[in-house]
């Protein structure tokens, strides 16, 4: 018999279960009757099409739609040497019986069949599908065993996978050397079924703000107080949000008793209602992410590479890469067995209830929301040895697995109307009932740990003991939508929405690949990142421009038609398929007018007054190529510093950068900003210690 995995980690776990050792000259796990062995990720993958057709390495618009009759995959160089293994075992089990335990999602299930045919086997009758979310314990895998499906079972959720993979294919090989092409090929324009979609809505975002034109508003507020001195604030009810515009609010300024009659009484309608707020969730990757990204900065695909080694290296962190923020029923035992191990690593988990830790709390076990993994959970005491970043990330998850277990925020909700003459005012209040997790969220509060939306403070007011102090007209501008960051975009990725329409959205990618979806478009130099917002580059703007000229390649950019697509993707692969095909001969059919992509320029060049333009490694005049050629180029990395856009920029216009921290090659550290000689044309030190004459021995450009 033999067992494929996806992960040697998992494979570990199936030997420890079965009691089957390592066979260190083999590289596998066997008995003599029964052979574990893994994938590691991904052994094959889709060949481009130059490996269909020498002809293809050069573009052109007579070559397009390429669309394969049959799809060619190539061994994954990374993992060749495996790759070899898993095949040579697929052969000698061909007759006997093969359990497949790849990951339970789509992906791990197209790792398995891709491995498969590639070994040239097309019988599956003899295969059966090990399919577990929950942690895989002894027991776990034990009864997955007994529980096990003929794969053949699992054949619709494959049709899924490739159609997946195929579009993805035939998006990115057809559209990216069109609307190259079409720029000229003066630049590469990597187009993708969802990267393009969210660089378009980064785009949009960043065209909204700059065109957003602020305008005043008013509210009318009446300011509260009660006997205990406990003061509260009520706003003038108004359908629209309780936001008076021109020349609507000038009916409540022409009213004179609006700021007279201080330290009113007036009589005020309560209701009060009893609510509570469970907990936080366990944490998925995509939570995870957020949080580091608002805590550290850490963009999604490093929290994913350091929650990574915390699963591999050290082994303190369950699976990462899980969409998952629930435990399945069965993992009760081992979520009790982390509580007992780390409890004492955690000061507030003297606030967790251990009763919680039961089947009946499905806020936290529960199988049917289980999606491919159980969510993050802590497996072991981080080592001395892991460096902070990795001690940033484990002490999230740990912080969450113990704050889950916490009894609800229990609170009354106290809607308050205030009645002044013809004018209602209304205020809701929050107040504490029993604080449960909240309690400890306070005190884990100065450490950085994550603010939750309804964490808001809570006050005591009696109403009965109510006066109006008195009443104003606030006046206020309106604003525009915040920038994307990490969060807010992992956010919008997750559950994508239109202004116009009430409809749910599926969401862009999965949790898995969003964070290598926004490494691409920042590598891609689609996007950039400044003080954690990200902006469209130009690049990015004159792809759409691109795009748009076509009303077909415009849907790649539209995220309605992307999340459509994926809804006709669970629907039917075979149809999704076969109309992607379609899509992509519609688009190629037509050659809209070329235009070529000129690269924004940093600045003018001091030498001959041409553009200067920003390259990988410095800033160059565009004369560098014509004759007579300019020699003017400022390397980006000078005296140990990097320069960026915006040095470059004010370099050109004669300004210093700002102030970089430089080391000597004597290894000695010193501050210093960096100016350009216009005579000489070479960048020279200015030091931000005017006292200091020259930079410290050793100081080398």
């Amino acid at each position: 018999m033999l067992i494929i995995t996806e992960k040697p980690s998992v494979a570990e776990s199936f030997s420890k279960a079965l009691s089957i050792p390592y066979n260190k000259s083999l590289g596998y796990y066997t008995d003599g009757q029964t052979e574990i062995t893994n994938c590691v990720g991904h052994l094959y993958e889709l060949a481009k099409p130059e490996e269909y057709d020498e002809s293809y390495r050069s573009w052109t618009f007579e070559q397009l739609p390429i669309i394969p009759e049959k799809y060619l995959y190539k061994k994954n160089e990374d993992s060749e040497k495996q790759t070899r293994k898993v095949t040579a075992l697929l052969h000698k089990h061909r007759n006997g019986r093969i359990i497949i335990a790849t990951d339970a999602d789509r992906e791990g299930e197209v790792i398995a069949r891709i491995a498969f045919e590639q070994a040239g086997l097309t019988d599956i009758s003899n295969c059966l599908r090990f399919w577990v979310s929950e942690a895989l314990t002894p027991d776990v895998i034990k009864k997955g065993l007994s529980q096990m499906k003929p794969w053949s079972e699992y054949n619709e959720l494959a049709k899924k996978g490739f159609a997946r993979q195929h579009a993805d294919w035939l998006v990115g090989m057809n559209l990216t050397p069109y609307e190259t092409l079409l720029a000229g090929h003066k630049i590469t324009l990597p187009v993708g079924r969802v990267q393009t979609a969210v660089i378009a809505a980064i785009a949009q975002r960043n065209r909204e703000i700059k065109n957003f034109v602020s305008e005043p508003y008013y509210q009318c507020v009446a300011h509260l107080k009660d006997n205990n001195g406990n003061k509260a604030e009520a706003l003038l009810l108004n359908p629209e949000n309780r936001k008076f515009f021109f020349p609507q609010v000038n009916r409540y300024i022409n009213q004179a008793h609006i700021f007279s009659e201080t330290n009113k009484t007036v009589s005020v309608k309560s209701d009060v209602k009893r609510k509570s707020l469970n907990p936080p969730k366990l944490l998925s990757i995509t939570e995870l992410q957020k949080i580091a990204s608002a805590e550290y900065d850490y963009s999604s695909s490093r929290t994913l590479e350091i929650a990574q080694s915390l699963y591999e290296k050290h082994k303190c962190l369950s699976y990462p890469r899980t969409p998952s923020s629930v435990m399945g029923d069965d993992d009760i035992p081992l979520f009790k067995e982390k509580f007992e191990l780390l409890k004492d690593s955690f000061p507030q988990s003297k606030y967790c209830n251990p009763d919680l830790i039961s089947a009946e709390n499905r806020h936290i076990f529960n199988s049917k929301k289980l999606d491919s993994h159980h969510a993050l959970i802590p497996l072991d005491k981080i080592p001395q040895s892991a460096n902070q970043n990795e001690k940033n990330i484990y002490e999230i998850v740990l912080r969450r697995f113990f704050l889950c277990c916490m009894d609800e925020y229990v609170f009354d909700e106290k809607t308050l109307t205030i009645c002044n003459g013809e004018f209602s005012y209304r205020a809701v209040i929050k107040v504490a009932v029993s604080e449960g997790w909240k309690k400890a969220q306070k005190e884990l509060a100065p450490n950085g740990a994550e603010k939750n939306p309804d964490s808001e403070s809570v006050q005591y007011f009696d109403e009965n003991t109510c006066i109006l102090k008195n009443t104003e007209i606030m006046k206020k501008m309106t604003a525009p939508k915040k920038e994307f960051t990490e969060t807010s975009l992992l956010s919008f990725m997750e559950n994508p929405n239109l202004e116009d329409s009430d409809e749910k959205l599926v969401g862009l990618g999965t949790s898995a690949t969003r964070g290598d979806i926004l490494k691409k478009i920042v590598e891609y130099n689609y996007v950039v990142k400044d003080k954690r917002k990200y902006y469209a580059t130009d690049k990015a703007f004159f792809l759409l421009k691109l795009l748009f000229k076509n009303r077909l390649t415009a849907l790649v950019a539209n995220i309605a038609q992307t999340t459509q697509w994926e809804k006709e993707l669970d629907e039917s692969p075979e149809m999704f398929e076969k109309k992607i095909i379609s899509f992509i001969k519609e688009c190629v059919r037509t050659h809209p007018e070329i235009e070529e992509y000129e690269k924004p320029g940093v600045g003018i060049c001091p030498v001959c007054r041409s553009k200067v333009i920003e390259g990988g490694k410095s800033f160059f005049c565009t004369n560098i190529n014509k004759e007579p050629k300019c020699p003017f180029i400022i390397y980006k990395h000078s005296f140990g510093a990097s320069l960026n856009t915006d040095d470059g920029k004010l370099l050109l216009e004669g300004k210093p950068t700002g102030a970089k921290t430089l080391q000597s090659k004597a290894g000695k550290k010193y501050k210093a900003r960096l100016v350009l000689n216009r005579e000489t044309l070479k960048l020279e030190l200015d030091f931000v210690n005017s006292s200091k004459k020259k930079a410290p021995d050793g100081a080398k450009r």
